[in-house]
């Protein structure tokens, strides 16, 4: 038979005092409180503030503020490029990628159809531009052409990003 009371039982039941007593001062003797209830208030909606750069020939780009509301499952990203696409009438973005200071966009094919060079390059600058100064810790912006990075795009070259000057 083997023995009940040796060093090591006895070590492991000073152990087990010591921890029960230091888990009992924590809880200052008190009974965990409940938690508390959501407020009968609906949350407010979350806002994003856009700051938007518009073409505007031959002066360049005008600067627009307007505050976005999101909805529940929108994205910061998808909601500015949904709301630049509208204020341009121009085709979407097909994504908006973040890797820490940079910004990807895929662009579609159609994206400068129809354009001339500088109408091009308003409208290039004008999503950078908006993209760079509504998310301020990012520096730069790269674009993808239906995924795939390319030299250029109709008449301009994509392969520096863009920074804000």
């Amino acid at each position: 038979m083997r023995r009940l009371l040796t060093p090591f039982n006895l070590l492991g039941l000073a152990f087990f005092g010591l921890g029960a007593l230091v888990y009992w001062q924590g809880q200052g003797g008190q009974a965990p409180s409940a938690l508390p209830l959501p407020s009968e208030e609906t949350p407010a909606a979350n806002t994003l503030p856009m700051i938007l750069y518009l073409p505007n020939p031959p002066q360049g780009l005008l600067k627009e503020t307007r505050t976005l509301e999101l909805a529940p499952g929108d994205t910061p990203e998808s909601k500015v490029l949904a709301t630049w696409a509208q204020a341009l009438k121009a085709p979407k973005p097909r994504g908006l990628y973040r890797l820490d200071r940079l910004l990807v966009v895929d662009l579609p094919a159609d994206f400068a159809q129809g354009l001339d060079a500088s109408q091009e390059a308003l409208r290039l600058y004008s999503l950078a531009y908006t993209l760079l100064s509504t998310f301020p810790q990012a520096q730069e912006v790269r674009f993808l052409v239906e995924g795939e990075p390319r030299p250029g795009l109709a008449h301009l070259d994509l392969s520096r990003p863009i920074q804000l000057p």
